[in-house]
């Protein structure tokens, strides 16, 4: 779970804070203007809209369980044309899922507004999202893994400025495909700038 939020946290600075540079300044009106000189607390996360919709867009466009765990149905049925007998391991494909189409629209696009209604409030639960899985046997670190996600990502854009060395190319967001779906090592620089905070201001 720990390694899986990490991944997530790289994924969204790659994804979010070094190629979308034209939506980066949103994220930090956003905090700054909720937020503050303070740093970011889970009492905000409630207040962080587009914050929590770029995380969900990281979420849907690189899970990092590209498949989910083993499913079987208890009896048999039928999807469609197809015949599933009873007890047949079922692996749902989640990275399939998420890049659908039918459901997201130029999938190939990070789009934070995705998760977002007209009226500006996160749309946590769309359909065909399913990050952490789902039925019964749903991550149980979810919950945690959420958090997580929200407060490191937050405290990072609010500290320090990313961008990519002079020079360079655009950090590459495929992904190293494993049991896991993990970002190629960053090359960034990071520099400490005015908005960075000390805890103690909270």
């Amino acid at each position: 779970m720990v390694r899986g939020s990490s991944a997530s946290v790289r994924e969204a600075i790659a994804e979010h804070g070094l190629p979308n540079t034209a939506e980066l300044p949103q994220t930090m009106q956003e905090l700054d203007a909720v937020v503050g000189e303070s740093l970011a607390t889970l009492s905000h996360r409630s207040q962080l809209p587009y914050v929590n919709a770029c995380l969900l867009e990281v979420m849907r466009i690189r899970p990092v369980g590209p498949l989910a765990v083993p499913h079987a149905p208890t009896e048999t049925v039928k999807v469609r044309e197809y015949d599933i007998p009873k007890g047949t391991q079922v692996l749902p494909n989640l990275y399939s899922l998420h890049m659908d189409p039918a459901y997201w629209p130029d999938p190939d696009r990070f789009d934070p507004g995705r998760f977002l209604e007209v009226e500006g409030n996160v749309v946590n639960k769309p359909e065909s999202f399913m990050p952490f899985s789902g039925g019964r046997r749903v991550c149980l670190g979810e919950q945690l893994a959420r958090m997580e996600l929200f407060l490191v990502f937050s405290t990072l854009l609010q500290s320090f400025t990313f961008r990519t060395p002079e020079g360079a190319p655009p950090p590459t967001t495929d992904g190293v495909l494993g049991l896991t779906l993990t970002p190629h090592p960053l090359n960034f620089v990071r520099s400490r700038d005015a908005r960075g905070r000390s805890s103690s201001n909270n």
